[in-house]
């Protein structure tokens, strides 16, 4: 049954509750009674019919258009997240800084990414339905891992094995640690759990609550007087479970010295080249890394030895270098031709020998050493000659003695004739002659055996002066 708008007069179905032309509501009034039928429309009245539908046909189109945008209007995506000014980013594309909104989203599938300075990415895959109005929200710090980074307060770092830095503080000294940590939720009243170990162990030698800071740092110091010198582990934890750990080394005096030494000795191996076994090359290369040690305030003497013999006198020292006070009467010897320490139960003749107790008088041991040479080699001449010179006397004294054996026999208390004693004052004579020979030989080994004794003496008063230099060098180790 057809009935009519009671505002507009538009024609409108029975089960229609608005009218779609002007949108008034149709009630149950006499507008909306039948009409009887009338008489058939004229061909005027069927062209004003046809307008009349083409006008239904353009709202209807209006309407629907105006429902889809209405849907689309709904489809829109809310975002928020904690800390905000995050990039937002759907299927890598960028869209805003959070709090955002992004409307008219198409629906479908979207991979959602928020990209923050000091944060990790944070990822979602979404679904966008048409028609409804979606918010998310997202915490960062959700992705955030615990990073323990310790930076030292002591004076000295090292690289261990692996490469990593390692703090190194002074036995006594407190441990200062700084670092960074993730704040755990909720976010009230934040805290990091921090245990120290020694290495190799699991029980903790200390455990402590440290507060997280609002910008995720954090500060650990105790006193370390009573931990004695070795490595440390220190692991920091959330509530979570999450760890992450540090390593530390507190080192007594002794240890840091030791370092220091094995990396001055090592680094001067490096450029350095023991081409030869000479004595006085190795002396040079101790005088060398001696003046390197003593540049840092450390105990040294120079030394010398016969590495391979105990028993060996001084005159057979064949090498040098030097013992550090690594400390208080702890000495170790540093090879310095080898780039290498030397402990004494690896080989105790390192701390045999003589010490000297700076370059100058192991330079003065050096020249008394040549001087002491030259002398054992002019002795040596001296000592060949007077050889030479004994076994030629001999040989004329043995030949004056038989000469004089055979005058006596022939001549000595006999008649003689004239001829005979002519022969006698000739043989006399002879031996008058090799007699002078004989006194002008011992005259010269006895100047010989002057000359030798002379050398004997300079070479004493070298090895006296020697003794005395080394002398100096063992009052300073035992000192």
């Amino acid at each position: 049954m057809l009935k009519f708008c009671p505002r507009c007069g538009s024609s409108v179905q029975e089960t229609m509750r608005f009218c779609k032309n002007c949108g008034a509501a149709l009630g149950e009034d006499k507008a909306h009674e039948e009409i009887p039928a009338g008489p058939a429309p004229e061909p005027s009245e069927k062209a004003g019919r046809k307008r009349l539908y083409l006008l239904i046909a353009a709202v209807c189109v209006i309407f629907i258009v105006a429902g889809l945008g209405y849907l689309f209007s709904q489809t829109s995506l809310s975002i928020s997240s904690d800390p905000a000014g995050a990039g937002v980013y759907l299927d890598s594309e960028f869209r805003g800084v959070t709090p955002c909104v992004i409307h008219t989203l198409l629906p479908g599938e979207y991979q959602l990414e928020f990209r923050h300075d000091g944060y990790p990415p944070w990822q979602k895959n979404i679904t966008v339905t048409l028609g409804r109005a979606e918010s998310i929200s997202a915490d960062l710090s959700d992705n955030l891992i615990p990073d323990v980074k310790v930076a030292c307060l002591s004076a000295e770092t090292i690289q261990n094995t692996t490469g990593a830095t390692d703090c190194i503080y002074k036995k006594g000294e407190a441990v200062s640690i700084s670092g960074t940590a993730v704040r755990p939720h909720p976010k009230e009243n934040p805290a990091i759990t921090v245990s120290v170990y020694a290495q190799g162990t699991t029980t903790p030698l200390k455990t402590q609550s440290v507060a997280i800071l609002s910008d995720n740092t954090y500060n650990f110091t105790f006193d370390g007087t009573t931990l004695p010198s070795g490595n440390y582990r220190l692991v920091a934890s959330l509530p979570s479970g999450q760890k992450s750990a540090a390593v530390f080394t507190i080192e007594s005096q002794e240890d840091t010295n030791i370092r220091i030494l094995r990396q001055i000795v090592e680094d001067y191996h490096k450029i350095h080249t023991y081409s030869m076994d000479d004595y006085f090359i190795c002396a040079d290369m101790a005088l060398d890394v001696w003046n390197i040690v003593d540049t840092r305030g450390m105990r040294a003497v120079l030394a010398t030895g016969n590495i391979k013999d105990p028993n060996a006198d001084w005159k057979e020292y064949n090498h040098a270098w030097v013992l550090v006070e690594a400390a208080p009467l702890q000495w170790v010897a540093l090879e310095t031709t080898g780039g290498y320490l030397v402990y004494k139960n690896n080989n105790p003749n390192y701390y045999r020998g003589m010490f000297f107790v700076n370059p100058k008088d192991l330079k003065t041991n050096m020249d008394l050493r040549r001087d002491y040479n030259n002398e054992i080699e002019r002795s040596a001449t001296i000592v060949s000659q007077y050889n030479a010179k004994a076994s030629e006397y001999n040989a004329e004294l043995e030949a004056y003695r038989s000469l004089e054996r055979s005058y006596n026999t022939k001549y000595a208390g006999q008649n003689l004739t004239a001829s005979e004693y002519q022969e006698a004052l000739s043989m006399r004579n002879t031996l008058e002659t090799e007699s002078q020979k004989l006194i002008q030989s011992k005259a010269e080994l006895d100047q010989m055996t002057i000359t030798y004794n002379n050398e004997k003496q300079i070479m004493d008063n070298i090895t006296t002066q020697i003794s005395a230099l080394a002398a100096k060098g063992a009052n300073l180790m035992n000192s």
